[in-house]
């Protein structure tokens, strides 16, 4: 055989393996996605998690085998949505338990109660999500998992419902036992019940001392007068401004005291010297 005959089997050789290289590389590019690899074991585990109030509020540390994000870079897109979830499960849960009415001002409240809905909400899409990418012998198990996180959704609703109607309960009591330390003239005490309120529910304490009796005027002021600026008693003297007017006394010894009152807040260098400037030209153009 010719040297040029050797030489064209070896070149025809050569493009046949290339070629044959190059196909299988594209068979792989174009390679439909595997199916989940994930185990049994990990879906039932968050089954069990969510399927007992109890057991999901005690089960908020992280579990090793489901990793972190950088752990299970190398695992099936399912198995990382696992990982997520159950991520978003203990965040979610942290979040309930931190939900406290008692230790919040209402706009922290209403934003971290608005965060909660919001991950719970989101963690059952991931479940749908999940359905849709997971293998048929799965399908049950996430079925499950989806149940299951839905009545855990119904406790939680449920259990904060109960919470907030037993912290708005408490917190009216306190409201209550301040309003009858002002009345009885236990200013420390009544003071000591406000500090303790979140909410400076000055609307209700004011009105209710007050109850449309002038002669009550005073024991409103004694409180009012006792308020550090911290816990902005602009706002009560705002409220018995419009009490006062409505009974017209603004011209009679309590109005000079409460006008006394309010020229002295204007001093404060705060939102309160702009209220209380506001409210005293008020006071002014009605006596």
């Amino acid at each position: 055989m010719s040297r040029i005959s050797v030489l064209l089997i070896f070149i025809l050789t050569a493009s046949f393996a290339s070629g044959a290289s190059l196909i299988r590389a594209k068979r792989q590019q174009f390679r439909p996605a595997g199916a989940c690899t994930v185990s049994h074991q990990e879906i039932n585990e968050l089954i069990r998690i969510t399927k007992n109030l109890n057991t999901a509020m005690e089960d908020t540390q992280p579990v090793s085998r489901f990793g972190d994000a950088t752990e299970i870079d190398d695992r099936d897109m399912c198995a990382k949505q696992l990982g997520q979830f159950r991520g978003t499960v203990q965040t979610m849960l942290k979040n309930y338990k931190s939900l406290n009415q008692d230790t919040m001002s209402q706009t922290q409240y209403e934003r971290a109660k608005a965060k909660y809905q919001t991950q719970i909400q989101s963690l059952l899409k991931k479940i749908d999500n999940l359905k849709r990418d997971v293998e048929s012998s799965y399908r049950e198990e996430i079925d499950k998992l989806s149940t299951t996180m839905q009545s855990l959704k119904v406790q939680l609703d449920d259990n904060l419902s109960l919470l907030e109607k037993a912290q708005n309960e408490s917190r009216s009591a306190r409201i209550s036992l301040c309003i009858a330390n002002v009345r009885a003239g236990r200013i420390e005490d009544a003071l000591k019940d406000l500090k303790d309120l979140t909410q400076l529910p000055y609307e209700r304490i004011v009105t209710e001392v007050y109850e449309d009796q002038p002669e009550n005027t005073v024991l409103v002021l004694n409180f009012l007068e006792a308020i550090d600026l911290y816990y902005e008693p602009v706002r009560g003297y705002e409220k018995l401004y419009s009490l006062m007017k409505r009974n017209n006394q603004l011209n009679g010894i309590e109005g000079r005291r409460l006008l006394l009152h309010i020229m002295a807040l204007m001093l404060a260098d705060n939102e309160q010297s702009r209220r209380a400037t506001t409210l005293l030209e008020t006071f002014k153009a009605n006596v």
